[in-house]
């Protein structure tokens, strides 16, 4: 997904200055906003730590790409990403209990 800082600031109610402070590394963001990012994107908490590009595939299939977002659409694409998570997880989950042995 292709925002920017100003939209993501706008998205998680903080100034772009503070978005900067946290890519740069200047601040460490709080971890409710942290939350909210991951669910912005799709992935898992721990997706944004990984330094595994690789590990990273099956969440960045959920990746959406748009520039005329308003910040009440990216509340409601990380509501979704987040459900469809979920259900993968669940459907994961759901495939090991079932398989025998």
């Amino acid at each position: 997904m292709s925002l920017t800082q100003a939209q993501i600031a706008e998205y998680l109610r903080v100034t772009r200055e503070e978005i900067s402070y946290y890519e740069n590394g200047k601040r460490a963001i709080p971890s409710h906003l942290l939350t909210k990012v991951a669910n912005l994107y799709g992935v898992d908490e721990y997706d944004l730590y990984e330094e595994n590009v690789e590990a990273n595939i099956v969440s960045q299939a959920l990746a959406f790409r748009s520039g005329t977002l308003h910040p009440s659409d990216l509340d409601q694409i990380a509501e979704f990403k987040k459900i469809v998570m979920n259900y993968l997880r669940m459907k994961t989950a759901l495939k090991y209990e079932s398989t025998p042995g």
